[in-house]
């Protein structure tokens, strides 16, 4: 696989994300996936909240942190400096297998769910995610991690003052690369955004599919991934 393909998987990635993240706070119960620290602040915060509405951040975090810790047991041999690796795209694909598990009790319960129904169906998407961020983390992407907005923005705009301020800090060695790192780096935030707004158009319009556009880009990611690796594999090339 070459770091062209492998980036393109990472902005499908940034939909998964951005959509599921969307998709648990204005659907399931006010509680974020993927944004770990909108949860401990809500959990926060809801102690002065004359409801006491902690389950959804509390579950959500709990959920995510499962999926980060099987992720991590999943993906334990993924060699320093992999642009992919096989163990990867399993784990992947056992997120999607989740995430479509997810958009099927979305549908059954009409786009609507109540009570434990909708707790479980966002404790299954914070498993899911929480995959995908262990996963991720195994590859060691420098600046990016699907899942951890707030980390992307922050390397993006720290990069972007090195380049405006080129005698305070020392640029790396190979400058264009890491100019086109940063590039990358925005462009998976538009994605994220992107994806966040497609979100909320489906979840005004129509709902029943939202759970689609969550698990279909991580599915194709997967299945690439796969595929890639398939191709690659040296006990499959043919020697002359």
């Amino acid at each position: 696989m070459q770091p062209d393909q492998r980036d393109r998987l990472l902005m499908l990635l940034a939909i998964t994300s951005g959509s599921a993240d969307g998709w648990s706070y204005v659907g399931l119960g006010h509680a974020f996936v993927a944004n770990m620290t909108g949860n401990t602040v809500l959990l926060g915060v809801t102690i002065f909240t004359p409801h006491h509405a902690f389950a959804p951040p509390l579950l959500a975090l709990f959920g995510y942190i499962l999926g980060v810790a099987l992720g991590a047991v999943l993906t334990p041999d993924v060699a320093p400096g992999a642009l992919w690796d096989r163990a990867v795209s399993i784990v992947l694909l056992l997120e999607a297998a989740l995430l479509s598990l997810a958009a099927a009790g979305w549908m059954a319960a009409g786009g609507t769910p109540h009570g434990v129904s909708r707790y479980c169906l966002l404790g299954v998407l914070a498993v899911a995610i929480g995959l995908q961020s262990g996963a991720m983390l195994a590859l060691k992407l420098p600046g990016i991690v699907t899942t951890y907005i707030t980390g992307t923005w922050t390397t993006l705009v720290s990069g972007l003052g090195m380049l405006m301020r080129p005698g305070a800090r020392r640029l790396p060695r190979d400058q264009t690369a890491f100019e086109e790192r940063l590039a990358l780096q925005a462009v998976f935030l538009i994605v994220y955004f992107l994806a966040a707004i497609g979100t909320g158009l489906l979840l005004r319009h129509l709902r029943l599919a939202i759970g689609a556009l969550c698990a279909t880009p991580t599915l194709l990611v997967a299945l690439y991934g796969l595929r890639a690796e398939r191709a690659t594999s040296p006990s499959r090339r043919t020697t002359p």
